[in-house]
């Protein structure tokens, strides 16, 4: 890797997906812009099968889009932020599509409209059936191809912080030098957390370092507790190996258990295209009673044509979905949570922003509404764009750099070990006493991790240490929401509490906070971290 430490940028982002390559597009090309992924055509966006909802059909409206969107959020979405993402959301899709980005269509030439779980209206565009984030990154990257400095295989180690303002990032080679590189506004575009899991639709980058680089600079997260469990992972000798999209279920595919009886009768009005959160639950206490679950796709007239990737994944494996039930699991899917933002991606840190699944905007609530993660990485990458335009940083901040340390921590957990206590008491189904038992487990190296600068960690400490932040976190905002609200389901306490309702857990440095959805005014909680 060529020496960092002097190379200077108007623009870093951190992440490779749909929200920084939108981000990029919307930049202009006179701003130095970096890029900077762990590994190259590799993230979320990229497997991303079940398309983007926008409101852009003759029939439908932003306003049903918003219903949607706010009904699935159990009373937990930002009322304005939802506003911004339907509206702004079908203008934005509409302007890409005039750019040239192309959707499937029906045989009569017409944007052919998909229908997904707690939508109203038939709205989910898709480009190739099934391989929606591949078609959007793909016309992305053309668009942005000249514009970025692409740096690849690099992880990001830490965030530099000058007088209380982000001022670039340290990495990570594929050697193991660590190198500064400096810029003027720093994005944070690093997906989900997913691989925190051992059940996940998510890419192998997904282990929640966004999360961890925000926390240890200082900044605000919001709503952690909030993972959402996709219901239909193939799984096979308890290991997934893909996902299969909710459009399937979408255009009729069944929930089965191994004896042929309909798992979701009974369950919701909703059957198959119920919440997720409500399908993942139904799915999971299925196999916690020792009892498969399989989804029957053998009705769907031309399967193999509308969901060709997911066609040839089952084929691999050797399951025809023609003719036989794909078996089926609940795995981590999307964070609801994540560094919290305003309504133009800033976060509590002067000139650090966050886009993407990484960030908290609050449009998602309790549970997301299926197919909006795209449109939101679009949306609030757009409004990124205009407050970087916007917002004059004319200097660089750089500190005379000193050697690195190579720091070693005693007894951390292995990730093996993390991703197993997380499965089992931060997942799914929740209660006091599993999460108070991991967080008892991961609590002393999580102190040692605060008292450390990341940078000065030897190699074999950083993946650790990233993944070991995101998962205390996440398991400590679950144990401080003493309800079940949306895709945090506490079976200690199983209802929604009205006291809660629009109530946002706020954790950083200083502590938990408690607050209102709509507001900025924080009042500390009677809880703290531990």
């Amino acid at each position: 890797m060529k020496d960092f430490s002097v190379k200077l940028f108007d623009v870093i982002i951190v992440g490779g997906g749909i929200a920084g390559k939108m981000l990029a597009h919307r930049l202009p090309a006179s701003m130095s812009i970096a890029c900077i992924t762990k590994e190259k055509h590799v993230s979320n966006s990229i497997i991303a099968q079940g398309g983007i909802a926008a409101a852009i059909a003759p029939d439908d409206h932003p306003v049903s889009h918003f219903e949607d969107t706010i009904a699935a959020a159990n009373a937990h979405a930002d009322i304005d932020r939802v506003n911004l993402l339907v509206t702004e959301g079908s203008k934005s899709v509409q302007a890409l599509i005039e750019e040239g980005l192309l959707f499937d269509r029906d045989p009569f030439g017409n944007w052919s409209f998909g229908q997904e779980a707690a939508h109203s209206k038939r709205r989910i565009l898709h480009a190739g059936g099934d391989a929606t984030g591949k078609g959007i990154m793909d016309f992305l990257e053309a668009k942005t191809d000249d514009k970025l400095s692409l740096l690849t295989n690099l992880v990001v180690v830490e965030l530099i912080m000058i007088d209380g303002k982000c001022a670039g990032v340290i990495v990570l080679d594929s050697v193991r030098k660590k190198s500064r590189i400096y810029g003027k506004h720093i994005v944070l575009a690093t997906g989900g957390i997913g691989q925190l899991y051992e059940n996940t639709s998510n890419a192998v980058i997904a282990s929640g370092d966004g999360i961890s680089l925000a926390y240890h600079a200082g900044a605000l997260l919001a709503d952690l507790e909030f993972v959402q469990f996709h219901p239909t992972i193939l799984q096979l000798s308890g290991k997934s190996e893909g996902l299969i999209s909710e459009a399937v279920r979408g255009e009729g595919a069944l929930l089965i258990d191994e004896d042929g009886r309909r798992i979701m009768e009974g369950v919701h009005p909703s059957l198959e295209l119920a919440p997720r959160d409500i399908v993942a639950r139904a799915i999971e206490e299925n196999y916690q009673k020792q009892k498969k679950v399989f989804l029957n796709a053998q009705s769907i007239t031309g399967f193999s044509d509308k969901f060709p990737t997911i066609y040839r994944n089952c084929l691999h494996h050797s399951i025809d979905p023609l003719t036989e039930n794909i078996p089926v699991r609940p795995g981590a899917h999307f964070h609801m949570g994540g560094i919290r933002t305003n309504e133009w991606s800033e976060t509590s840190i002067p000139y650090l922003y966050a886009i993407g699944e990484t960030a908290c905007t609050g449009v998602h609530g309790a549970n997301r509404l299926a197919s909006n993660s795209l449109l939101e990485s679009l949306v609030f990458a757009e409004r990124a764009a205009q407050m970087i335009q916007s917002k004059i940083n004319s200097s660089y901040h750089i500190v005379n750099d000193e050697p690195f340390q190579e720091r070693t921590l005693s007894s951390l957990p292995s990730i093996e070990e993390m991703k197993k206590m997380m499965t089992t008491f931060a997942g799914i189904i929740r209660d006091q006493a599993g999460l108070e038992r991991l967080l008892d487990r991961l609590r002393p190296s999580f102190e040692q991790l605060s008292a450390t600068n990341f940078s000065d960690l030897a190699f074999p400490m950083l993946k650790i240490a990233h993944f070991l932040t995101s998962s205390y976190l996440i398991a400590q905002s679950a144990l401080l929401r003493t309800e079940s609200r949306g895709a945090h389901y506490r079976s200690d306490v199983e209802n929604p509490d009205d006291k809660w309702s629009g109530k946002v857990i706020i954790i950083s440095k200083d502590g938990c906070y408690q607050t209102n959805r709509r507001t900025n005014n924080y009042q500390e909680k009677e809880v703290s971290v531990k």
